[in-house]
């Protein structure tokens, strides 16, 4: 009988483990709505250029577009938590993505610049709605296999990074930026559809039973332990690395290494696409070998790619670094797993959402500060301080499960 190749055996037995520890069909419709939630806001760049030669504003006015779009998505990261832990996971999973569908056929439509800005909000709300309720529903539906679930669903983000803005910017190429956006309303229905069947109204203990008060003390008191404390730093320096380096590598390529728009737009996509392997090898590794080593491995191998990036020349070489830069990806599912794992079940939705309503505004800090060394031809330097951070974030995921005895 023939043995099947290591890899494909590897994926057989994670796939065979995942259906045993949990519902397939709960990480399946959690993972295709990020697959579409995080992938619709990366469209916003791929598109942008249209919108910005219809309406006539500039690049700064283009910039506020994206940073409403993630401000408003940041301010629904604990709303949503609480929600969830009142009403249930399937409600808001489900209604994030109805109003999500709305919104981009509000931004498909808009005629007027105050009309799009204002799709946009909405569209940063409704999208809000599903950050903090996609971890809390895997991490509550899977036990031994939690960071390997929730790397599943990291990495169809990245797969919904990939597919969407290319797909997306070539029927705007074709038919206009409108179709572009419009063209995903279907889908994002679909994927509706698919939470509202296959979620569970709530998927593990509540606090349904205490007032708003209590819930919210208890959510306080949590979040100033020293362990919830210590994985907070965790995600704050992974955010504020996420945010400088996807928001400015494109650019980086084209100002710092002379590559033309598309190549450089051809290497962030496979900086994403690596990025789908190495969340799901994370996720396994996390589940054997604990997230501290999963963390320290993965975030630790992109510190030499930020040094390497800046002496590359070649284009090969400035390939070969923006791939291995994407390991700076995988700490994502034992960081998240481990941001989860730090609070009460019956407050995950409210505590992991206060969470990353802290840890996504102060990743906000990130892109500003290199967009201010890169105007004082410090761009290299800028990428080699994000270096440092990621060194120190490796270094931190060492040791941050000993603090406070956790």
């Amino acid at each position: 009988m023939p043995t099947r190749p290591r890899p494909v055996a590897l994926a057989a037995g994670v796939a065979g483990d995942l259906r045993r520890d949990g519902s397939v069909a709960v990480l399946l419709a959690v993972s295709f709505g990020w697959f579409l939630t995080l992938g619709v806001r990366v469209v916003y760049p791929t598109l942008l250029p249209g919108v910005t030669g219809e309406f006539g504003v500039g690049n700064a006015t283009a910039g506020l577009f994206v940073g409403a779009l993630w401000t408003t998505y940041a301010l629904l990261q604990f709303p949503g938590g609480v929600l969830a832990d009142a009403v249930g996971e399937r409600l808001v999973l489900a209604g994030s993505a109805v109003l999500t569908a709305v919104a981009v056929l509000a931004v498909a439509v808009a005629t007027t610049v105050e009309a799009f800005v204002a799709a946009t909000v909405v569209l940063g709300l409704a999208t809000g709605l599903y950050g903090t309720t996609r971890i809390t529903i895997v991490a509550a539906t899977y036990d031994r296999m939690a960071a390997t679930a929730i790397a599943v669903s990291q990495a169809a983000g990245n797969v919904g990074n990939v597919v969407l803005s290319a797909g997306a910017g070539a029927v705007a190429a074709w038919l206009g930026w409108r179709w572009g956006f419009g063209g995903l309303v279907p889908l994002i229905g679909l994927g509706a559809v698919g939470l509202w069947l296959a979620v569970p109204r709530a998927a593990g203990e509540t606090a349904a039973d205490e007032s708003f008060r209590e819930t919210m003390c208890r959510v306080v008191a949590a979040v100033r332990r020293p362990r919830v404390l210590a994985t907070f730093a965790l995600l704050a320096l992974n955010m504020l690395l996420y945010q400088s380096v996807t928001g400015f590598l494109p650019t980086y390529l084209v100002a710092q290494k002379g590559l033309a728009p598309a190549t450089a737009a051809t290497l962030y996509g496979g900086f994403f696409a690596a990025a789908i392997a190495v969340q799901f090898l994370a996720g396994a590794v996390a589940d054997r070998r604990g997230a501290r080593v999963a963390i320290a491995a993965f975030v630790g191998l992109s510190v030499p790619a930020f040094v390497l990036l800046t002496a590359a020349e070649s284009l090969t070489a400035v390939a070969a670094s923006v791939l291995l830069l994407s390991s700076l990806l995988g700490g994502m599912p034992p960081i998240n797993t481990a941001g989860v794992g730090a609070l009460p079940d019956e407050i995950r939705g409210s505590g992991f959402g206060l969470l990353r309503t802290g840890y996504i505004a102060f990743g906000a800090v990130g892109p500003p500060v290199v967009g201010v060394l890169a105007d004082a031809g410090r761009f290299d330097e800028a990428f080699l301080l994000l270096g440092g951070v990621a060194l120190a974030l490796a270094g931190w995921g060492l040791v941050f499960e000993r603090v406070g005895c956790a």
